[in-house]
């Protein structure tokens, strides 16, 4: 299997890191402290360490930063753990500095040791040393170092951010209400300051808030499932020349047409598809993102067999258009990350030669942003323990992953390295191109 590292993304950093007081500032300029926040504060300042656990996406890790910019240091630079870290490695293989602040968000370790956890506080305090650690999933027998958490009120959050973006005097009264109402049913905090940003006359975030609504727009017209699957077809392949993309696009035809007849074209001009300079694309690169997400959030069976399907294909085709389908299928997880996994991920991780190369292309594509690169991290870990997908393992643990995580894939690949089959011959020529 070939597979080339990319180049990373700008605002890619090693895990471990340090992470700039001023940068934890601007990360929490429109944080808005949710009812457990005092409590959180006084049992930190009290232990050293706390675990903030809850569901996904809730701002826990904000939360941690802020948490950290409350206690007494002597040293302002937070610094970030790995995720894979053990509670063995917390405790015998880190060197905590006196007066710092460190962050371990995401924790991806398996179980957890109240009684070693509760000795590691002990060795924090002696420091005056904090840490705080996130993880997702209800609380443990850890009740002592664990605090739960939640997200704050999003309409309290969407009012932070019109004052911290300083909109409100722009926008009519109208507009504010509609805005805060729907600010209510968002999912989740990052949704809600997405929105209030997306306010602004011009700028990247009020781009993105555009390519939301003309997306949701569209799909609350009820197009045609054949339109539907088009837009879908793009997702997981574009941008591609246009003749490439409706070849691509004739081979979903008949797949879908074995579960539900219907038109063989779609109406001319798609609205969410550009034809421009020959190239099949969506109008901007923020359209992307809101169609797989209505895809995952307004269809079920009936779209997702056959797409299904048809993107298991595209590992077959040429290096450019599996390497779409990939980040195609990264781009998915950011909204649907267990389907993304079990109906993709961890099928390619087990398959053909093509297959494997995808998997471990979708992992490197979920490394670009700070939520998804540690369930990449895990995915590889867990299928290094895998005969059956430890040579994807080695692949991807040689990719952006190690970019990102470089302590962790070495320790990995040089495990894999250690044993025999075609694993090891993989994890061996990773570790000698590192």
């Amino acid at each position: 299997m070939t597979f080339t590292r990319r180049r990373p993304p700008p605002d890619v950093r090693p895990v471990p890191g340090e992470l700039a007081r001023r940068e934890a500032d601007a990360l929490l300029r429109s944080y808005l402290e949710p009812p457990c926040f005092p409590e959180a504060v006084r049992r930190l300042s009290a232990r050293h360490l706390l675990v903030l656990v809850g569901e996904e996406e809730i701002g826990k890790r904000l939360g941690g930063l802020a948490l950290l910019s409350r206690m007494s240091l002597a040293e302002s630079t937070i610094t970030v753990l790995s995720p894979a870290s053990t509670v063995a490695e917390l405790i015998g293989g880190t060197e905590y500095a006196p007066g710092r602040a460190y962050l371990l968000h995401d924790w991806i370790a398996v179980g957890t040791d109240p009684a070693a956890l509760s000795v590691l506080a002990r060795e924090l305090a002696e420091l005056g040393s904090y840490l705080v650690i996130t993880r997702d999933g209800a609380p443990s027998r850890a009740v002592e170092i664990e605090q739960p958490w939640a997200a704050p009120d999003p309409r309290e959050l969407f009012d932070l951010c019109l004052s911290t973006y300083d909109l409100r005097a722009g926008l009519a009264p109208d507009t504010l209400v509609k805005a805060r109402h729907r600010a209510a049913e968002l999912p989740t905090p990052a949704h809600v300051v997405r929105l209030a940003a997306g306010l602004a006359p011009d700028g990247a975030r009020a781009g993105a808030a555009r390519a939301a609504e003309e997306v949701a727009a569209w799909f609350d017209t009820k197009p045609a499932m054949r339109e539907v699957l088009a837009a879908a077809a793009l997702a997981f392949t574009g941008p591609l020349p246009e003749a490439a993309f409706e070849a691509r696009l004739a081979r979903l035809d008949p797949i879908w047409q074995a579960h539900e007849s219907g038109p063989p074209e779609p109406p001319e001009p798609h609205p969410l598809i550009s034809r421009a300079g020959g190239q099949a694309d969506f109008p901007t690169p923020e359209h992307r993102g809101p169609v797989l997400a209505e895809l995952a959030a307004r269809y079920g069976f009936w779209l997702w067999q056959p797409l299904r399907a048809w993107v298991r294909s595209l590992t077959d085709e040429d290096p450019e258009v599996r390497t779409r389908a990939a980040e195609g299928v990264a781009a998915l997880a950011a909204y649907a990350l267990k389907e993304a996994r079990a109906e993709f991920l961890e099928v390619w991780a087990a398959g053909t030669a093509g297959e494997r190369l995808a998997a471990a292309e979708a992992l490197s594509s979920m490394c670009a942003g700070d939520t998804l690169a540690p369930e990449a991290l895990r995915l590889a870990l867990e299928w290094a323990a895998d005969p059956a997908r430890a040579t994807t393992a080695a692949v991807a643990l040689g990719g952006d992953l190690a970019l990102r995580y470089p302590a962790d894939c070495e320790r990995a690949l040089r495990r894999l390295a250690d044993g025999d089959g075609p694993a090891a011959a993989v994890a061996r020529r990773m570790t000698q191109d590192a």
